[in-house]
């Protein structure tokens, strides 16, 4: 007697699959992701790779040991999710999130990181198709700690977001800065800069929180208040709020920064503070360009410096580089599946969508076309753009394309889409 086996799934981080024997790892030894707040990360550390392109990690990224990295979660933050009237907390939306997750919990293995995922390479027999490693997270107290395992699996989800390789811009010079570098991603109240002059760099969503919390301090003449704020950023500001509450007037708004001088002896500039509040490069260290198939198919292009821009001197260089792409490539036009094996698939790279509504919809899809429903997968037809504006959203953007992608399973109409926002 034969005996029906489900298809082995595996996804990869605790984020928002029928027919699947299903199992997800977590790094970290709960669920919640981002908005698992840490009110102590880790210090940042700066160097920079031989292109100048400035690379923040903590001591543990840098050692490369088996742990998650520092969510970018910050004291003051808030969802911008209105229900009724309130915007919800980290808090809010972390505790839903642990209640949510209780009903799942036999499928979740904790202080899990994977650390390699591939097909089997030749010569190697394999019942299923992915090889997928993983070791016991450095902060979990296991026997096992510094073994690595394997399994084989039929399906992967990658579920573990883009937020954890922090992005700054080359900036030419920036090497040759005293003072004090900062990724937002560290960034936890206002009041760490107390006194300090302090240049937010971006104009997105984390770069309007901080300069408003900041400028808040100033408002309130609190003493913890910093001495000067800047803000440098390139595009239009549409994320700045509460201007009513008069912080504006205490932030000073300049153009992009392009240079850093080397100081002079008279210089002051180690009194002050540049905090890069300019996002995340995709990242997955566990998908090696080197193994089948990401070798004749990459995930991510490097970003590039201009050309005949400057670099740092030797002695400026550290042993770490950037390791990551503003988008990833050779999905399908949805930006979920991998063309060239879509038993690979990825949830939640779009940006400015709701992201529980918006990844349930897409695990759907994806649970869908692996039970049999047919999808056709064409490439993105801007596939050759490395731009991250390609996954932005929006309003009504993203319920446009919960509709479409739902309509494609035979689902959707304007009472699910509703359902989902709701």
């Amino acid at each position: 007697m034969t005996i029906a086996l489900k298809p082995r799934l595996l996804i990869i981080g605790c984020g928002p699959a029928k027919d699947f024997d299903v199992v997800a790892y977590e790094a970290r030894d709960s669920v919640g992701g981002l908005w698992n707040f840490d009110p102590n990360p880790p210090p940042c550390k700066v160097t920079f790779d031989d292109d100048g392109h400035a690379i923040a990690l903590t001591g543990l990224e840098q050692e490369g040991n088996p742990s998650p990295s520092p969510t970018p979660m910050y004291a003051g933050v808030t969802a911008n999710t209105p229900r009724v009237v309130e915007y919800p907390t980290h808090q809010t939306i972390f505790q839903y999130q642990q209640e949510h997750a209780v009903r799942y919990l036999d499928y979740i293995r904790f202080n899990r990181v994977v650390t390699r995922v591939r097909h089997a390479p030749k010569g190697r027999s394999s019942v299923k198709k992915w090889l997928v490693e993983w070791t016991p997270s450095l902060k979990d107290k296991s026997q096992d700690l510094g073994k690595a395992f394997e399994e084989q699996f039929d399906h992967v989800v990658v579920a573990n977001g883009t937020d954890s390789r922090p992005f700054i811009p080359y900036i030419d010079g920036l090497w040759d800065w005293k003072g004090e570098i900062f990724h937002s991603r560290w960034y936890r109240r206002p009041q760490d800069f107390a006194g300090k002059t302090v240049m937010v760099v971006g104009g997105g969503p984390s770069s309007a929180d901080i300069v408003r919390e900041l400028g808040m301090l100033c408002v309130r003449k609190s003493t913890s208040a910093s001495k000067k704020i800047y803000r440098s950023f390139r595009s239009k500001l549409r994320y700045d709020t509460e201007h009513d509450r008069g912080w504006p007037d205490h932030i000073v708004n300049v153009s992009p920064m392009r240079l850093v001088s080397k100081p002079s002896p008279q210089s002051h500039n180690g009194r002050i503070v540049i905090v890069f509040a300019t996002g995340f490069v995709a990242r997955f260290e566990f998908f090696r360009e080197t193994d089948a198939p990401f070798d004749q198919a990459p995930l991510l292009r490097y970003p590039q410096v201009p050309k005949g821009a400057r670099r740092p001197s030797r002695e400026a260089v550290g042993k770490h580089t950037l390791e990551g792409g503003h988008r990833v490539h050779n999905l399908d036009a949805h930006q979920i599946f991998y063309l060239p094996d879509p038993t690979l698939a990825f949830l939640l790279l779009h940006a400015e969508a709701i992201p529980w509504p918006f990844s349930e919809m897409q695990a759907r899809v994806v649970a869908a076309h692996w039970s049999g429903t047919p999808l056709d997968l064409d490439p993105h037809p801007d596939e050759d753009n490395d731009s991250h504006s390609i996954l932005i959203l929006g309003h009504p953007g993203e319920f446009e394309y919960a509709e479409k992608m739902l309509k494609l399973i035979g689902e959707g109409g304007p009472q699910e889409i509703r359902a989902l926002i709701d």
